[in-house]
């Protein structure tokens, strides 16, 4: 039994499922694999766990534009499988900082930031108040003065 199938991409080189294929020379059942390498992208043949390579279910090779789009496919798989080992782990980290005492201390700064901000408000409110007070203050002397001018004019003209 020659081994046909070539691995030059080594824990990648095939998946396995489960299937009574033929005898291997050791009398074992061998299982359907599908290679990965890139000699023979997708290409389903059948595997003795304990010697490898039996006998190719495909008999024929892909034609170049097949290969060339399973290899394409590989990579795009392959980078979607590091993107999702990177998103995995940031999730991990990031939960793992949120159990522990950061999201403690991000909780105290948050309410720290908070605390200075309402006061800033109450500051600002009682200001507020009172200017509030003054401009009322000023619009009532304002008409009392001229209620008192005006009450001066009219009279001053009663007179003569």
């Amino acid at each position: 039994m020659a081994k046909s199938e070539s691995s030059s991409s080594g824990a990648r080189s095939y998946y396995k499922k489960k299937f009574d294929g033929p005898l291997c020379f050791c009398k074992k059942r061998s299982s359907m694999a599908k290679a990965w390498t890139d000699d023979n992208p997708g290409r389903r043949f059948w595997l003795c766990d304990s010697h490898g390579f039996v006998e190719w279910i495909d008999k024929e090779e892909q034609n170049d534009w097949q290969k060339q789009s399973l290899l394409e496919a590989r990579g795009v798989m392959d980078r979607q499988r590091e993107e999702i080992k990177s998103l995995q782990q940031c999730v991990k980290t990031t939960s793992q900082q949120a159990t522990t005492g950061d999201s403690t201390a991000l909780l105290l700064e948050e309410g720290d930031r908070l605390a200075e901000e309402k006061k800033k408000l109450e500051i600002a409110l009682i200001t507020a108040v009172e200017k509030e007070k003054l401009v009322r203050q000023f619009l009532g002397l304002s008409w009392g003065g001229f209620i008192v001018v005006t009450t001066i004019i009219v009279f001053g003209m009663l007179k003569k």
